[in-house]
Formats: C-alpha cells, sequence, structure tokens
C-alpha cells in the first residue's frame, strides 16, 4: 500500500512516456508479489484446514484402544500429583521395621567391618614397623632437599612433585610431605577457581595459624 502511496503522488508529474513504462512495470511487479502471498495463504490454509465432519467421523470409528493410544501420545501434562495412601504408610512402616541394621546386612558374607577410618602420624608408623625415627626423619630431609631443589624458592604444581610411576612411593611422598607442611618447612596454597594445589619449601620453620588441607591421592591423580 505504501508503494501504491508514492506511485499515485508522483503519477501527475511524469510526462513523458519512460517514466509511464516503469510506473506499470513498478505495478505489475507489485501484483506478482500480491498473486504470491495470496497462492502462499490458501496452501497454507488448505494444508492446515481439516472438515470438523472427517475428524468426528474418525473418531468415531476409532476402537478404544487406539483412542486410548492417540490420548496418551497428545498428552503432556504440565503437574503431577504423589498421594500417600495408608497402604503405602504400611508398607514404609514395615520396610523400615524389619530392615537390618547396615552393620549386619554382609555379616554373613564378608565377615565383620574393620576399624573406622582415623588420623596415623609418624609415631604410629614406628610403633608399627613400618618406619625408625632415623628413616622417617632421613626421608623427610630427602624429600625437603628435592623440594628447594625442584622449586628454587618458588610455587610449583604439588600434584607434580608427588607423581611417580610406582603408586606407593607416590602415597610416600604426599604423606612425607604433610608432615613438612605440619612442621613449618613448606607452604601450600591452593586455587578456589581452578582447584590447582601448589606448595613451596621455607628456608626455616615457620609460626602461624595451623589449618587443614584435605587433599585426595589416588593412582590416576
Amino acid at each position: 500500500m505504501e508503494k501504491l502511496q508514492v506511485l499515485k503522488k508522483h503519477l501527475p508529474d511524469w510526462e513523458f512516456l519512460d517514466e509511464l513504462l516503469l510506473d506499470s512495470e513498478a505495478l505489475y511487479e507489485l501484483a506478482q508479489i500480491v498473486k504470491l502471498q495470496d497462492l502462499w495463504l490458501k496452501q497454507k490454509a488448505t494444508s492446515l484446514y481439516i472438515d470438523p465432519l472427517l475428524v468426528q467421523l474418525k473418531v468415531k470409528l476409532l476402537s478404544r484402544q487406539a483412542l486410548a493410544e492417540s490420548f496418551v501420545k497428545s498428552w503432556h501434562p504440565i503437574a503431577q500429583l504423589d498421594q500417600l495412601s495408608p497402604k503405602g504408610l504400611e508398607k514404609a512402616f514395615v520396610y523400615w521395621r524389619d530392615l537390618r541394621p547396615f552393620s549386619e546386612r554382609f555379616k554373613d558374607q564378608f565377615g565383620t567391618y574393620g576399624a573406622r577410618p582415623g588420623v596415623v602420624d609418624y609415631q604410629d608408623l614406628v610403633d608399627l614397623g613400618i618406619f625408625t625415627q632415623e628413616q622417617f626423619d632421613s626421608k623427610m630431609n630427602v624429600v625437603y632437599d628435592e623440594l628447594a631443589l625442584t622449586s628454587k624458592g618458588e610455587w610449583i604444581d604439588y600434584r607434580e612433585f608427588i607423581e611417580s610411576s610406582e603408586v606407593e612411593k607416590k602415597i610416600t611422598r604426599a604423606y612425607i610431605l604433610a608432615f613438612l607442611i605440619s612442621d613449618g618447612m613448606a607452604l601450600v596454597k591452593t586455587d578456589p577457581l581452578t582447584g590447582k594445589i601448589s606448595i613451596m619449601p621455607l628456608p626455616r620453620r615457620a609460626t602461624g595459624e595451623a589449618k587443614s588441607v584435605a587433599i585426595s591421592v589416588t593412582e590416576g591423580t
């Protein structure tokens, strides 16, 4: 409609044949656009329209099973209501009443459980014969010297430092390193964004507020 208004406005000013021919061509192109839009609307209306009588007849001819299946396929509930019946309460009560304690469920297959997880310090290791006091002090000095040599007074990655192809050696290094940190001979920090753990040796024992840092050591990490 805007194009037609523009053509109508300038029509009195056009005196030459070429201008009138251009005007006619523009009107023809506009008519073609309107024609194509009309065809598009008719096709869409034809594809979307279904005779109500045809739908009613098809529904009447469906069996109960087919009608139920159609309903289930087209049913999309947006809310769900759960109710706890007296029967359900009774079933739950019986289940919890007869449930054996967790410590007894697998006793027949695996026997009794061992001691709960706890803390082991180096004195416990000495008492168990795993280390002697001299061996433990020697290992601490070796790990400290290696840390000082590797880091050169800078922060280094904790996991890269304890990494070893032997799992036992890796865990031992992590254990001894924990004592170096506890004794103030090394510092540890954790990046809260990346989770990266870094360590750095200290030239002498440091004093300050003690904090606990949990670090998991596994075979793959």
